[in-house]
């Protein structure tokens, strides 16, 4: 019977990418910071302060839809995120620049009937 990593150990390396994704964003090590960050892009139920610390503290890993939302804000990769391979190809979304993905992460918490009228303006203002 073999594990290949404790969940512990698991938590513990992800607690690290993720520290080491804030700080090369330049943001502080800050649960605060982190959830008041995190909520303001995640279209779902909020995180609390105790949440991202226990994000930080390798207490927690989160799931995958948050998982995505980090990666997007941080610009890293899900995959380094949660697992640390080495395979940083990056997605259309992190190739994108910081007003890029600063208006995907908006357009997301529209409701449907808001992106419908968004999208209907797009497509206005791409005919030739």
């Amino acid at each position: 019977y073999f594990l290949s990593m404790s969940s512990q150990q698991e938590k513990l390396l992800f607690s690290q990418r993720l520290k080491q994704a804030l700080t090369q964003a330049g943001y502080p090590i800050s649960p605060t910071l982190l959830s008041t960050e995190f909520n303001y892009r995640y279209a779902g139920q909020p995180i609390s302060v105790q949440s991202a610390n226990h994000w930080l503290l390798a207490k927690a890993i989160p799931n995958q839809d948050k998982l995505t939302t980090l990666s997007i804000w941080l610009n890293v990769s899900s995959q380094w995120l949660r697992f640390g391979d080495q395979d940083q190809s990056q997605t259309i979304l992190e190739k994108s620049n910081d007003v890029d993905l600063d208006f995907f992460l908006k357009f997301k918490k529209l409701s449907p009937s808001q992106k419908h009228i968004l999208q209907q303006l797009l497509e206005e203002f791409m005919k030739p």
